[in-house]
């Protein structure tokens, strides 16, 4: 989930708030006092979780893999 930096318009102070993309526009709608702050120095921040993609996937896309690996070919590299 991203995370956006915000400074507030009277205080200066900059807060960090994690967002879904699909939340960002209603956080804006709902805290005027806040703008976007872009610092200088940083890059777009992501924060995810720490299972790997496989196991967030499930089990019916590692069936999937399966049968595109079955169909595919001796000598592919596809894993599943």
């Amino acid at each position: 989930m991203p995370q956006y930096d915000f400074k507030n318009k009277e205080t200066g102070e900059i807060m960090e708030v994690t967002l879904r993309i699909s939340d960002y526009d209603q956080w804006i709608i709902d805290n005027p006092k806040y703008e976007r702050h872009f610092a200088s120095n940083s890059a777009p921040k992501l924060v995810s979780g720490t299972r790997d993609a496989y196991a967030m996937a499930g089990r019916d896309w590692q069936d999937h893999l399966s049968k595109i690996k079955k169909s595919s070919g001796k000598d592919n590299t596809i894993k599943g």
